[in-house]
């Protein structure tokens, strides 16, 4: 590429910058790092809490006792292998393919993808996150039962503890849903706006 080609590239990169900076551009940015900021705390916390608890479930419920049978060994693994899976989902929904060539439109690109990924995370909640804790902590509670009373029939103590997970994670689910909708997707959507202004 010849000088005069980069000076033309570089021109047209500032008039666009030009056209879409201001007010809107200002609260965009803010929006942006108010929210970067906000998934990395939670990132980090909830990973934090899955590995502890990860941890102290293999130590309490494995390791320190004296006989543990099959379905709770299972339930160990399982709890462990979910927590896995959602640590994985949370870093992955932070990664980024495009990339940065240090212009505005690749720079907004890149935000419209993690923020995109977010949401979809957001949305998917139930998947990577309620399922693989209501099936572990199923697990657990009929292994925790049946080495107890040796039948894999939950008792009515059992039920409400199955009943009220259910709750909880149908709160959960409801609760991050309605989160996503009224915090993420009016970022979302002035970000694509922007981006679409500056393609035009």
């Amino acid at each position: 590429m010849k000088l005069d080609d980069l000076k033309a590239v570089w021109k047209q990169e500032i008039d666009q910058t030009a056209g879409v900076e201001g007010p809107r551009m200002t609260t965009i940015v803010s929006d942006l790092k108010n929210i970067d900021r906000e998934v990395r705390f939670r990132d980090f916390w909830m990973i934090f809490a899955l590995a502890t608890g990860a941890l102290l479930y293999l130590i309490f419920g494995w390791l320190t006792q004296e006989s543990v049978d099959l379905l709770s060994r299972v339930g160990v693994l399982t709890f462990i292998g979910a927590t896995t899976v959602m640590s994985v989902a949370l870093i992955r929904a932070r990664s980024v393919t495009r990339s940065d060539d240090w212009t505005l439109r690749s720079r907004i690109e890149m935000e419209l993808e993690k923020l995109q990924k977010q949401r979809r995370l957001m949305n998917r909640v139930g998947y990577w996150f309620l399922l693989p804790m209501l099936i572990a902590n199923g697990i657990s509670l009929l292994g925790t039962h049946h080495a107890r009373t040796g039948s894999l029939v939950p008792d009515p103590s059992g039920m409400a503890i199955f009943a009220s997970c259910g709750l909880v994670y149908g709160f959960t689910y409801w609760f991050v849903r309605r989160e996503t909708k009224r915090k993420w997707d009016p970022v979302l959507g002035r970000l694509q706006r922007l981006h679409v202004d500056l393609l035009s």
